[in-house]
């Protein structure tokens, strides 16, 4: 079957738009004679609402799927590379009867009749890409027909998550390595729920080649002093069995030398890039005490989650600049650089600027091992 050339290109462009993969939910819906196309980038779970983008424009239904619903769907962990009609997988009895929070949340929210969808493993990042979409109230039923058409999308589809799965990892690589390693010389990488190393930046790979106090014994991290190892996977249960709003664990790593890392751990949300399996991630980030002590913008988007923006005013403000002496030089209104500053104590959990200064400085000076 051929495929609209319009489609494939649509396909491959919409990688780079932002968001990704809209353009090509929006010619899907069209291809396939559908509604509320959606590609989920990671699946929903306890505590971490996911990644999705979809066509439906209803905040309130993509919220609801995010946080309940999803544990209601049987749509959601289909059989990897086969095409599923949902009609064809139960009847309209069976879903009202087992899974009735689902069937009236379609009804209610997309007037949904019928769902087709695959799920795709892209190997090298182990990322898992689930597409989705709709036929409403009104319309036929999917049959073999638009599976085939699907079908024949399917081998172009794979070729371009893995683009886009390889690309969000070296996003998120680069997000988490620090812009001036040889002056702030900070280690990082982030783990998995069973300490499997995902992430690391080229001094933790270093490192960890040369097995320098922390090397990878058994497919997890390991210390090569036992009294470390212990203490480091001791935090490391703390953490991933609570939730990311924990506090950070700080802790010594004895290196062979007879020098230490001072290390931070810290809960962070899982994100495109990683692989499906890991449940709950963890930043760990390292240092030498004696090196050089520098607060950088790119320490600051990890440890606090902030935008690039929301780091450049939060350096200049523990710098010791004014609100007025920053909006001037950036050449922002002070209403802006006010609205900035509440995003920044959302998410460092403060409310006043010498608290947000403490903070950042404080959670510097773990890193630091003071």
């Amino acid at each position: 079957m051929s495929l609209p050339d319009t489609l494939v290109s649509t396909l491959f462009s919409s990688l780079l738009e932002e968001p990704p993969w809209l353009s090509f939910l929006q010619a899907l819906e069209h291809y396939l004679d559908g509604h509320h196309a959606t590609m989920v980038l990671r699946r929903p779970r306890q505590g971490d609402p996911g990644v999705l983008i979809s066509t439906q424009s209803n905040t309130a239904a993509l919220v609801l799927l995010q946080n309940s619903i999803f544990r209601e769907t049987p749509f959601l962990d289909i059989p990897r590379d086969e095409i599923v009609i949902l009609s064809e997988m139960m009847s309209r009895h069976e879903l009202t009867r087992h899974h009735a929070n689902f069937y009236a949340y379609i009804q209610e929210y997309g007037d949904t009749d019928d769902l087709i969808g695959i799920n795709l493993e892209e190997p090298e990042t182990a990322m898992i890409f689930r597409l989705r979409c709709a036929r409403v109230r009104g319309q036929a039923h999917f049959n073999d027909d638009d599976r085939q058409k699907l079908a024949a999308l399917t081998p172009w589809l794979r070729t371009a998550i893995a683009i886009y799965a390889r690309l969000a990892r070296r996003e998120y690589q680069l997000s988490i390595s620090d812009a001036t390693e040889d002056q702030l010389a900070i280690g990082s990488m982030v783990l998995g729920d069973r300490a499997e190393v995902l992430t690391t930046n080229p001094l933790a790979n270093r490192v960890l080649q040369h097995a320098d106090g922390l090397l990878i014994s058994g497919d997890r991290l390991q210390c090569s002093s036992p009294e470390s190892n212990t203490a480091l996977h001791t935090a490391l249960r703390r953490l991933t069995r609570g939730d990311v709003a924990q506090q950070p664990e700080s802790l010594h790593i004895k290196r062979p030398a007879g020098q230490q890392w001072s290390v931070l751990l810290k809960r962070i949300a899982p994100r495109p890039g990683i692989e499906e399996t890991a449940s709950a991630t963890t930043l760990l980030l390292f240092r030498d005490p004696a090196g050089t002590r520098i607060i950088t913008e790119e320490l600051l988007m990890e440890l606090f989650a902030l935008t690039r923006a929301e780091a450049v005013l939060t350096k200049r403000l523990v710098a010791g600049e004014s609100l007025a002496e920053i909006s001037t030089s950036l050449g922002r209104s002070r209403h802006t650089t006010r609205a900035q500053l509440t995003a920044i104590f959302s998410k460092t959990g403060v409310n006043r600027q010498p608290q947000l200064v403490a903070q950042v400085l404080r959670t510097a000076q773990q890193i630091w091992g003071e």
